[in-house]
């Protein structure tokens, strides 16, 4: 009988030059990114994957339709993109490092998962319903809550176990892009010693952090949610500095939206407050971007009406929908969000959005019972560190007063904002619980929802973070150094993101 170990390498080295393969094949250029968004890339392959083997009501073949699709990445890859065989050599050489890490934390090191009904309904989905390939998907389709992605990366383990392995690569990957990520917004104003010293601190003080150490093992989709949310935040930002949304951009943005309305069944929010933001950029002018917008946003609300439909999820009927008007929903709000008839209020679409989700959350806190205990409810988990946050929430809230707002780059004051939108979304999906739509704001404890969708804007905070730092760093240090060299007067200018 084949060791665990072997079936999760065998597994994790198709998913890593598969994702490489569709990276290539898609325009990937950089070995980092290439890295991350393989993983990413690989993990939409299986969840398309799937959908079509139900949809077609071969329930048995979603393993192999997922083997199928991998093998004829990895050959088109090959044979189409050879000539960037460097770029695909340090990536696998990365994703491989990193699959040896993961699996040596399971299975020599034997770090375990913190018990929780939410992980032993993940792993029940993915090694019954999804390892086991069964015909009766009611419980899948009940579960829509806890998202499908998630288990059915799970479900490409062992026989009668889970993919142990992919949960710590899935949190390196993270640690990967958040990097990334920062970096792509300080390299042409801050010297990399700041960088680094900004990364290595906030590396640090994370470690102090008990949710932290813990999401690395965490067998819960709030992980992959916050994966989903980090790439969607790069996209933005990299089309924001570019001003254009075509090759990275794009497929940060499209992975990330669809990964994330397949993570979580929440996550549909918080994909649209974050695609709100791109739609209300200035820049849409050329009919090719528009095109490009137009797929984008279509592909991803497919997507999410695609796993409800193909799993016969409850959920359209209970919100007295079809999968044929969710379709048209998806298609007819992607042409409107990409037309020029909404140009001259582009610049009010997020606004608007952030003034309706926080109007609602103040609606319901006023019609609850107790509001002050409503507004105070993630009081003991964020600020008495009962959640597993620590001093998380002091550091953030003191990092913020101690960075300022306008002394900061544009890229860092968008962060912010984005980091709010986040925050006060999360507490409006949280209202969905349940199938029926009520204000929460959660309960004290670890294992409190809420308190766990903190992870979804994590890495987030995390980019922030290490962009304000870095920036005050060099201000304080490098500049100064550097100018002094010169003979010449510092710039106090604000950095921006187009410099």
């Amino acid at each position: 009988m084949t060791h665990p170990v072997v079936v999760d390498a065998l597994v994790l080295a198709l998913m890593g030059l598969s994702g490489v393969g569709a990276g290539l094949l898609l325009g990937v250029r950089q070995w980092i990114p290439l890295t991350f968004l393989a993983v990413a890339l690989s993990t939409v392959v299986r969840t398309w994957s799937a959908f079509a083997m139900w949809s077609l009501g071969m329930h048995h073949l979603i393993t192999d339709a997922w083997i199928v699709a991998s093998i004829a990445l990895v050959v088109a890859g090959g044979a189409l993109a050879w000539r960037h065989w460097r770029i695909a050599l340090l990536a696998t050489s990365a994703l491989g490092a990193a699959s040896v890490v993961a699996l040596t934390t399971k299975y020599v090191l034997a770090i375990g998962e913190r018990h929780h009904t939410d992980s032993a309904n993940a792993i029940a989905v993915a090694v019954v319903g999804l390892g086991g390939e069964v015909d009766n998907l009611e419980p899948i389709a009940g579960s829509a809550k806890r998202g499908i992605a998630y288990p059915l990366m799970l479900g490409l383990g062992p026989e009668g176990r889970v993919l142990a392995g992919f949960t710590p690569l899935l949190f390196m990957m993270i640690l990967l892009a958040v990097g990334w990520i920062a970096w792509q917004i300080l390299r042409d104003t801050v010297r990399p010693q700041a960088f680094w010293i900004a990364v290595g601190g906030l590396g640090l003080f994370s470690l102090s952090v008990p949710i932290f150490r813990a999401a690395m093992f965490y067998l819960n989709a709030h992980i992959l949610m916050g994966f989903a949310m980090v790439l969607l935040v790069g996209g933005l930002l990299l089309a924001r500095q570019q001003r254009s949304f075509s090759g990275l951009p794009l497929l940060f943005t499209l992975v990330g939206g669809v990964i994330g309305v397949t993570a979580r069944v929440e996550g549909i929010v918080l994909v649209l407050a974050l695609l709100v933001a791109l739609m209300g950029q200035s820049w849409w002018s050329s009919s090719v971007e528009r095109m490009r917008l137009f797929a984008t946003l279509a592909i991803v609300g497919i997507t999410f009406t695609w796993w409800l439909s193909s799993t016969n999820s409850p959920l359209i009927e209970r919100f007295g929908l079809t999968s044929w008007i969710l379709v048209v929903l998806s298609l007819v709000g992607a042409a409107l969000a990409a037309s020029p008839w909404i140009d001259r209020l582009r610049g009010a679409l997020l606004p608007l959005f952030a003034a309706a989700v926080v109007g609602v959350l103040l609606g319901g806190i006023a019609m609850s019972a107790n509001p002050l205990a409503q507004v105070l409810a993630q009081w003991p988990n964020l600020g008495l560190g009962r959640g597993g946050w620590a001093t998380a929430a002091h550091v953030f809230i003191g990092s913020v007063v101690l960075l300022g707002f306008f002394r900061r780059s544009l890229a860092y004051r968008w962060l912010l904002g984005i980091s709010a939108l986040m925050i006060v979304t999360i507490l409006f999906s949280k209202g969905f619980d349940g199938g029926s739509f009520g204000v929460s704001f959660g309960r004290e404890g670890f294992y409190d929802s809420v308190n766990r969708m903190w992870l979804h804007v994590m890495p987030t905070i995390m980019v922030m973070t290490i962009v304000g730092y870095a920036e005050l760093l060099h201000s304080a240090f490098f500049a100064k150094h550097r100018a002094d060299r010169r003979g010449q007067t510092v710039d106090r200018q604000p950095l921006t993101v187009e410099q």
